[in-house]
C-alpha cells in the first residue's frame, strides 16, 4: 500500500459536463488538504506521475483510464456518474468521504486480472491491453461469424453465429452477462468464453484456465466485409485473412481502490437488485 497519497489525477468523461465540474470541485477540496491534483480527460494516453486516480464517470471512463493507468501500476477508484457503474466504488455524494479515507490510509486494493489480446500476421502483430472483454464478430455485415479456438494448442471447438466474446471475471457482468455468460469472483484467474447467439443449441459459455493462452482463427472467406474485433467496446481492429488472435491473461493488472467495508456481493445484491421482487 502507497503511505503518501497526496498526488492525485482526476480523469473525467469530457463529454459529461457533470463530470467536469465535479472534477473541478474535487480539485479545489483537495487542494484545501494540502494535495496536489491534476485534472485529466479520460482521453489520456500516457500515465502522469501521481500516487493514485480518481475516475469520474461510468464504467466506460473507467476502461478507458485503466489502459492508461494499469501499466504505470497506479491504483483508481471509479465515481460512478453513469447507470450501472460495477467498476466504481462511491457515487458523487459520497466521493469526498471516501476520498478521505483514501488520505487517512483507510482503503483497500483489489488486483484484477486483465487481457492481453496480440493479433499476428506473417508481416505484423498488434498487442492490446483489456479490462473487461474481447469481441470477435462478423461486422456490419449482418452474417453469421465463423470462429475456431484452440487452447493450450488443442482445438477447442468451430464456433458459428453472432460471435465469439472472452471476458474476464471483472467483465463478467458486462457483454458476458447479457449474452447469459456466468458471474464469476474477481479473485479468479479464468477466462470466459461466451458465443454470440450461435447457431447451434449445443455451444454454451465455459469457463477456462487462464494458465493456457486461447487461439482464435476468423474465417475471412465468405464475407464481403471483413470481421472485428472489438477490445473493451472501445478499440476496434479489422481482421484480415491469416491473421491470427492469441489472448492471454496479462502480466499486467488493474489496481482498484476499494472500500473495506464494502463487499463484492453486496455491491452484486445493490446493482442486480437480487432478491427483489415486482
Amino acid at each position: 500500500m502507497v503511505t503518501n497519497m497526496d498526488k492525485i489525477g482526476i480523469f473525467y468523461n469530457n463529454e459529461k459536463a457533470e463530470a467536469k465540474h465535479e472534477a473541478e470541485r474535487l480539485k479545489k477540496w483537495l487542494k484545501k488538504r494540502g494535495c496536489q491534483a491534476a485534472i485529466l480527460p479520460s482521453s489520456t494516453k500516457t500515465a502522469p506521475e501521481i500516487d493514485f486516480a480518481l475516475c469520474l464517470g461510468g464504467d466506460g471512463t473507467m476502461l478507458k483510464s485503466s489502459r492508461v493507468l494499469a501499466p504505470a501500476g497506479i491504483p483508481v477508484m471509479g465515481i460512478n456518474l453513469g447507470s450501472l457503474g460495477f467498476l466504481a466504488e462511491t457515487n458523487p455524494a459520497e466521493a469526498d468521504k471516501f476520498v478521505k479515507s483514501i488520505l487517512d490510509g483507510a482503503y483497500d486494493i483489489e488486483e484484477r486480472m486483465m487481457l492481453s489480446i496480440t493479433i499476428s500476421s506473417k508481416k505484423r502483430s498488434s498487442t492490446y491491453l483489456a479490462l473487461n472483454d474481447c469481441l470477435m464478430h462478423s461486422g456490419n455485415n449482418g452474417r453469421v461469424a465463423k470462429i475456431s479456438a484452440h487452447t493450450g494448442g488443442e482445438f477447442l471447438a468451430n464456433y458459428v453465429g453472432d460471435g465469439l466474446l472472452v471476458a474476464t471475471p471483472t467483465g463478467s457482468t458486462a457483454y458476458s452477462l447479457a449474452a447469459s455468460g456466468p458471474i464469476v469472483h474477481p479473485d479468479l484467474s479464468v477466462f470466459l468464453l461466451t458465443p454470440i447467439c450461435p447457431h447451434t443449441l449445443t455451444q454454451r459459455p465455459m469457463v477456462l484456465s487462464s494458465k493456457e493462452s486461447l487461439e482464435f482463427r476468423v474465417d475471412c472467406s465468405a464475407v464481403n466485409e471483413l470481421p472485428i474485433i472489438s477490445i473493451d467496446g472501445q478499440i476496434c481492429h479489422t481482421v484480415k485473412p491469416g491473421e491470427i488472435i492469441t489472448i492471454s491473461e496479462s502480466d499486467t493488472r488493474l489496481k482498484l481502490i476499494v472500500n473495506p467495508k464494502r463487499k463484492y456481493f453486496q455491491i452484486l445484491r445493490q446493482k442486480l437488485k437480487w432478491g427483489e421482487r415486482g
